[in-house]
C-alpha cells in the first residue's frame, strides 16, 4: 500500500500552482532535465511532509495522505488547499483540519466543503475519541473562520481559473446569495491495531477471508456505537461525516515503514 500512496505525495503536499510551475519549466527541456526536475519536486514534497509532521509533533503518519486520496477518489472531492506548507510556517500556525476538499452536489445544488481529520492510534477507541475531539474543535466558529480565511488568501494557488476562484469565494461570503448554498462536512480516517491479524495463522486457509470479514464486522459494529456516543457527548448533530476505517497489523510498523519510504531518517 505504502509504495502506491507515496507516489501521490507531491499532489498532497504541494499546491497546484507549484506543480504547474514545474510542468511549465520543463515543457521544452530534455528528457534528462525533466527527470531531474520531477525527482527534485518529489524530494521537496517529502521534505515538506517531514517538516510539517515534526512541527505539529507527529511521527510521520501516512494517514493524512491516505485520507486525501480516499476523499478525492471515493468521495470525488478534490483538495482545495494544500496545508502542508502552512504547517511549517511559524508566522502562520495551522491547528485545524488536516485538509480541505470541495465538491459540488448537483442533486442538492450545494457546494460541500470537507474538513479532513486523520487519526492513527493503537486502539480504535482512542482514535475515535481523538477524531471526535478534533471535529468538535474544527466546527468551532473561530476555527471555521480561520480555515475560510486561508482559503480566501490562498485561492490563487489552487490552479483554478480566475472565474472559478471568484465563484468559490462567493460561497464563503456571508453577504453573497450563494452563502446558504454550501454544506460543511467532515471526512475522517481511523487507523488502528487490529487483533484479528494475529489470529490468522490458526485459521484454515480457505476460511481466512470469511473469518477476517466477520471479525472486522464485529469490531466496526462496536466502533459505530462508540462513535455515536462520542458525537452525542459533544453535541454534534445533523453534521455530515464520512468515516474510513483502516485496520492494520501494527500502527508502529506502519509508521516505521512509511518513514523509510519517504526517507525520514531515525
Amino acid at each position: 500500500m505504502l509504495e502506491h500512496i507515496s507516489l501521490y505525495i507531491c499532489n498532497f503536499a504541494l499546491s497546484r500552482s507549484e506543480i504547474d510551475a514545474v510542468h511549465d519549466k520543463v515543457r521544452t527541456a530534455s528528457e534528462q532535465e525533466k527527470m531531474l526536475a520531477y525527482i527534485a519536486l518529489r524530494d521537496s514534497a517529502a521534505e515538506l511532509f517531514i517538516k510539517a509532521q515534526k512541527s505539529t509533533n507527529r511521527n510521520g503518519e501516512c494517514g493524512e495522505l491516505l485520507l486525501y486520496l480516499l476523499t478525492e477518489w471515493v468521495l470525488e472531492a478534490p483538495q482545495l488547499l494544500a496545508k502542508m506548507s502552512m504547517k511549517t510556517t511559524s508566522s502562520m500556525p495551522v491547528h485545524s483540519s488536516d485538509g480541505i476538499h470541495v465538491k459540488f452536489d448537483a442533486q442538492s445544488n450545494k457546494l460541500i466543503f470537507f474538513w479532513g481529520e486523520a487519526k492513527i492510534h493503537k486502539t480504535i477507541g482512542s482514535a475515535l475519541s481523538d477524531a471526535v475531539e478534533s471535529i468538535s474543535t474544527a466546527l468551532n466558529h473561530s476555527k471555521l473562520k480561520e480555515d475560510i480565511r486561508l482559503v480566501r488568501r490562498f485561492i490563487n494557488t489552487t490552479g483554478l481559473p480566475t472565474s472559478a476562484q471568484a465563484k468559490l469565494v462567493e460561497y464563503l461570503d456571508p453577504l453573497s446569495d450563494s452563502y446558504e448554498q454550501k454544506v460543511y462536512a467532515s471526512t475522517c480516517l481511523i487507523g488502528f491495531d487490529f487483533a484479528a491479524f494475529s489470529k490468522l495463522s490458526s485459521v484454515n486457509a480457505g476460511e481466512i477471508e470469511t473469518f477476517f470479514a466477520k471479525q472486522l464486522e464485529l469490531e466496526l459494529e462496536k466502533a459505530t456505537k462508540s462513535l455515536q456516543t462520542l458525537l452525542a457527548n459533544k453535541n454534534i448533530h445533523h453534521h455530515r461525516l464520512e468515516v474510513f476505517f483502516l485496520p492494520v497489523e501494527s500502527v508502529t510498523q506502519l509508521r516505521d515503514d512509511w518513514q523509510a519510504r519517504i526517507g525520514w531518517a531515525k
